[in-house]
């Protein structure tokens, strides 16, 4: 059985041997994956980012390999090792000294969880510490391994969950996180307001958080996450001037509120992470993401010549003088590009979706490798090169997008989004401990019929299949036939 990705484009095969050159050969560290940075004395690997790390292999689960899933345990098994102490959060990164442990610098343990280690009094990195609660949960919730993912380790995920919804809600908004941002990433000067990346990732989390309890048989801790989910998307949503994030006037959300639509951040750019996000992941909805999506046509400038600007317009100065540099100028991060062409192709912009998956693909080929971002007048941050999120932005459009991947707490869904000229996929799938194949035959949205092994399966009036995880197993090959 092949182990590569097979299809008519001739530009998207290749796609899959970046997990052997790249995060096999490249990215990893003492068994972990690892950031890599030249800083002008050498590469050397130098740490384990949460987001970061969330996007360059969350989407690679489920079509990677067994020395993938064996190294992004340990990975994993790191950020469970690294909770803070009393709080239990998990962590912001795990830096590594040049050829030291991970979790080490200058020979000492090393462990931040506050933006910049909280040295101008900055709060916690909570979009971090989500990512690291999303990894874990997405593994467990594609591999179903209850061998690894013990009470345990769930119990570590749980408590930081909690911490959140108990200790860092309210001060604004009562529902919504109040503390922890990425400040050069979400342009914010204030470093306890409410923010709208921060509760986006945690919503994402309490979703998956719920699936996962379902699994163990814990429904009423379930019922809690999926509540406080809904608590929040609710929230979110309400205009900026009752509490919210939703800005009608524009049709995106934006940053920190009071409660009141004062202490707004980020009313004259569009901020591509929290936008693209919430569209994605559900929290918008069919209207609000259309607006968004609607914001980005307008201003196509956002997408060229590369996908996609992390804000709108582009600011020039320093929000924060204190750190002497100027901040979130509206590079370009591949991974968000990614994200933003997985978003099209689940809204039916078929074309739009492709010509964006090529640019990164072609720019990854013609350049070898994928930078840290690309500024405004061209350039890269060549310091980060490979650089591991932005790595993802290779994976994500055909794992959330092409093949419409959603590992749910009664099996695997699959929503297929065909690119544009794509009329034959074989892709390897791992889902419940069984690696297997996955094929389509046709470059229609809707599924005419399907089967595993040769056994028909009965007809989805969505357009999606359900596998359960008892449904394959190692060598399976299943089979969707797709027509307009």
């Amino acid at each position: 059985m092949s182990t590569g990705i097979e299809s008519n484009l001739e530009w998207l095969s290749p796609v899959y041997g970046r997990i052997q050159t790249v995060y096999l050969g490249q990215l990893t560290y003492k068994n972990c994956f690892s950031e890599v940075i030249d800083e002008g004395s050498g590469k050397y690997h130098c740490g384990i980012w949460g987001l970061n790390t969330w996007a360059g292999i969350h989407d690679l689960f489920p079509i990677a390999g067994p020395k993938f899933r064996e190294i992004m345990r340990n990975t994993l098994d790191k950020g469970l090792e690294f909770t803070e102490e009393g709080t239990g959060l998990l962590p912001h990164s795990i830096p590594i000294g040049r050829g030291e442990e991970i979790g080490c610098r200058d020979g000492k343990k090393f462990i931040e969880y506050r933006c910049y280690g909280g040295v101008h009094g900055e709060g916690y990195n909570l979009d971090n510490m989500n990512c690291w609660a999303q990894m874990i949960l997405l593994y467990y919730l594609y591999s179903r391994d209850d061998v690894w993912f013990t009470d345990e380790k769930l119990a570590k995920v749980e408590r930081s969950v909690n911490y959140m919804l108990e200790r860092l809600t309210g001060e604004y908004n009562p529902v919504l996180l109040e503390a922890g941002i990425e400040g050069d990433w979400t342009e914010n000067t204030n470093w306890h307001a409410d923010n709208a990346v921060a509760n986006v990732f945690f919503y994402r989390t309490l979703v998956l958080l719920a699936r996962a309890e379902l699994i163990k048989g814990r429904n009423g801790l379930a019922r809690k996450y999926d509540e406080a989910a809904e608590r929040i998307r609710q929230e979110f949503n309400k205009d900026i001037k009752d509490g919210g994030f939703w800005d009608g006037s524009r049709g995106c959300y934006v940053h920190g509120n009071d409660g009141t639509g004062g202490r707004v951040y980020g009313t004259d750019y569009f901020e591509t992470t929290a936008n693209v996000m919430a569209a994605l992941w559900g929290i918008a909805g069919h209207f609000r993401t259309g607006t968004i999506l609607g914001y980005i046509k307008r201003h196509a400038e956002m997408e060229n010549p590369y996908p996609i600007m992390t804000n709108h317009p582009v600011r020039t100065h320093a929000r924060r003088p204190q750190y002497r540099q100027t901040v979130t100028n509206g590079d370009v991060w591949f991974f968000l590009g990614g994200h933003s062409t997985a978003l099209r192709l689940r809204n039916f912009q078929r074309r739009e979706a492709t010509r964006l998956y090529k640019v990164i693909c072609d720019y990854e080929r013609e350049n070898g490798t994928i930078h840290n971002s690309i500024f405004g007048d061209g350039s890269v941050d060549g310091k980060w090169s490979p650089e591991i999120g932005n790595y993802g932005g290779l994976y994500t459009p055909f794992t959330e997008g092409v093949l419409g991947l959603e590992p749910m707490d009664n099996g695997l869904r699959i929503k297929p989004m065909p690119l544009d000229g794509l009329k034959r996929l074989s892709v390897p799938l791992f889902y419940a401990g069984k690696d297997f194949r996955l094929e389509l035959e046709g470059d229609g949205l809707k599924v005419i019929s399907s089967d595993i092994d040769g056994k028909p399966l009965g007809k989805s009036p969505s357009g999606e299949l359900m596998i359960a995880p008892d449904a394959v197993k190692n060598g399976s090959v299943v089979t969707l036939r797709l027509s307009r």
